[in-house]
């Protein structure tokens, strides 16, 4: 396929580069003809720079509608025991497991010493397995979407139940009622969503190479739960392999940043700065 379309680029430049040399003796103004030659030059550049980058033009050709479709293969797949990510290569099956690392302090609560233990703990750590594996932390955002969505639904039935009052004589009690819960919702909401909150998760990423999901799968499951017994017993802890839609957390940005938790903090923000 790429090499049809490059062989289809080159002919259509090329053809604009020959148009363009014809018409170059062709005309009798001697600024047409230089500019005619210039594009004839030009044009003739980009048909055998085709050769080599392709791939530069390949978006514009395949753009539709505004959207450009880079790859349509799916990144990842859950495996089926849902103990790891599998990426399918030409070469065989990759699949990874995680270790969610539970620490309950920070190191700005602990003094030098502590820290240095720590240190030196964590160097042991590394060496609880040959293969290779990443150890990292993530901090991410709360997702606070549904809680959120539920506040908006409650705060539109008192909108609504505000609405139903008739604004007469005997109803001041039953409106001022509807105003103070509706208001009790605004500000609950404006609350909640006002800042964000924070966490951070420590986790170890272990890979496995297999010539199927399974055996990729198992072979990456069973270095993650070495990696886990591991850490657990030199750190005191309960690190554990991540499973099912926890594996997600680490691999799935809009897991870290909620969609619908960032877009009302932008539109807090935007209000605040009278946008």
């Amino acid at each position: 396929m790429a090499l049809k379309i490059q062989m289809f680029l080159f002919v259509v430049l090329a053809g604009v580069s020959i148009m363009f040399a014809v018409l170059t003796y062709n005309v009798t103004n001697n600024l047409l003809a230089f500019l005619f030659a210039i594009l004839s030059m030009l044009f003739a550049i980009i048909a055998f720079s085709t050769k080599y980058y392709t791939y530069l033009y390949m978006p514009a050709l395949k753009m539709r509608k505004g959207t450009i479709v880079l790859n349509s293969a799916e990144p990842f797949i859950l495996s089926p025991s849902g103990t790891s990510v599998v990426v399918r290569e030409e070469d065989g099956i990759y699949a990874s497991s995680f270790v969610t690392i539970p620490l309950y302090r920070s190191g700005t609560e602990m003094s030098d010493a502590e820290k240095l233990d720590m240190a030196k703990l964590f160097s042991r750590v590394l060496t609880v397995t040959k293969n290779t594996v990443k150890i990292a932390s993530q901090v991410y955002i709360v997702n606070k979407d549904d809680y959120i969505a539920r506040i908006r639904q409650k705060l539109d039935e008192s909108e609504a139940k505000l609405r139903s009052i008739p604004a007469e004589p005997g109803n001041e009690k039953a409106r001022t009622r509807a105003e103070g819960e509706m208001t009790m919702w605004h500000n609950l909401l404006n609350n909640v969503s006002s800042s964000k909150s924070e966490a951070m998760v420590s986790y170890a990423m272990v890979s496995a190479f297999g010539t199927n999901d399974e055996e990729a799968s198992a072979i990456a499951y069973q270095r993650a739960e070495e990696i886990a017994s591991g850490i657990s017993a030199i750190l005191g802890i309960s690190a554990y392999v991540a499973h099912g839609d926890e594996i997600l957390d680490f691999v799935q940005p809009d897991r870290s940043v909620p969609a619908e938790t960032v877009n009302e903090l932008i539109r807090q923000k935007s209000m605040q700065e009278g946008l």
